[in-house]
């Protein structure tokens, strides 16, 4: 989703506890991380990926801006996942390619339903198969991608692109050689609210499902974050945590089950899956999903990634560092 044209880029998320930011020197030969950092923001001020406390977040992002020098500089950030739908639709086999996102917008509240008012849609073509042409369709809500362009041009910073975690995660996998046009992958973002579960085939994502991860009551020891503050493992009851996260792998055998066999009729079948997220349990996770899963589990460690001298990273900004890796508007 292209806003206005540009050249370099600071790269922003930002989730209902945290904003972060990175940036990247990108030439033909390498991609180094020149900088990034996060800020936390206490509990309530976004909401599923909604502003609910304009006064609090606006006060959260002129610290943000104000700390990263971004006032002048142009914005690639990640539309909430909660705020995108990503899904293959199949549409009259005669549709010109470059016809698809019109005949999305026109089947709207018809033969095509999605769960925002006016949603922004992408559609390209995944061929023919039995007389029906597949379309790809990426949409998210107007109202969010709006407000929070609104935002940051409140700031002085320049909006510039709209992306989605997902594509940027696979885009960060693919730059390190890690996935390949035969292999199917699925890809498991682990927040700290939610995972995103995705499947790519041929580098395209054929399918996106947010899940809520079911926490008990009381999960999070500790009162909401302070503004600014930090998260760790002290401040979630372990048992809690793994016990909701169990509930989430039996979400992901349904959707590899959804896809082998509703998707693609049983002719084919996720072949490996790409662990990503910020959760502070992602080791726990890691080894759970080797436990429980049949499908080869496979990560990014952080030191293949090229930084800069004396800077680390960590998978938390991975959403960010996909997303400067974006070539183009």
């Amino acid at each position: 989703m292209a806003l206005i044209g540009g050249k370099k880029f600071a790269n922003i998320e930002i989730q209902d506890y945290v904003i972060r930011y990175a940036e990247m020197k990108n030439n033909k030969k390498s991609a180094v991380v020149t900088h990034c950092d996060e800020y936390y923001i206490p509990k309530g001020v976004v909401e599923n990926g909604h502003v609910v406390d304009e006064e609090l977040f606006v006060k959260t992002l002129k610290y943000c801006v104000r700390k990263w020098k971004l006032r002048g500089k142009k914005i690639r950030f990640i539309v909430p996942d909660s705020s995108v739908i990503i899904r293959t639709i199949d549409v009259p086999a005669d549709t010109a390619d470059e016809e698809l996102t019109g005949y999305i917008y026109f089947e709207l509240g018809h033969s095509v339903h999605l769960p925002f008012e006016n949603p922004i849609v992408d559609a390209i073509s995944l061929g023919v198969i039995e007389d029906k042409k597949q379309a790809l369709v990426v949409a998210s809500s107007e109202e969010v991608v709006d407000s929070y362009y609104d935002f940051f041009k409140g700031e002085r910073a320049l909006p510039v692109v709209a992306d989605v975690s997902a594509l940027c995660q696979y885009r960060l996998f693919h730059h390190y050689g890690i996935t390949n046009e035969n292999d199917i992958y699925m890809l498991a973002q682990f927040d700290v609210k939610s995972a995103s579960i995705s499947v790519f085939e041929q580098h395209k994502p054929i399918f996106m499902q947010e899940v809520t991860i079911p926490y008990v009551p009381d999960t999070w020891k500790v009162a909401a974050l302070s503004q600014g503050g930090i998260l760790s493992k002290e401040q979630f009851n372990r048992d809690n945590v793994l016990s909701a996260i169990s509930d989430i792998y039996t979400e992901m055998e349904r959707i590899l089950r959804f896809y082998q066999y509703t998707l693609r009729s049983g002719e084919k079948q996720v072949t490996k899956i790409l662990l990503t997220g910020d959760h502070p349990f992602m080791d726990e996770i890691f080894e759970g999903m080797q436990m429980r899963l049949e499908t080869p589990v496979q990560t990014l460690a952080p030191d293949k990634i090229q930084v800069a001298q004396d800077m680390e990273v960590d998978t938390k900004y991975y959403n960010v560092l996909g997303l400067a890796l974006k070539e183009g508007v």
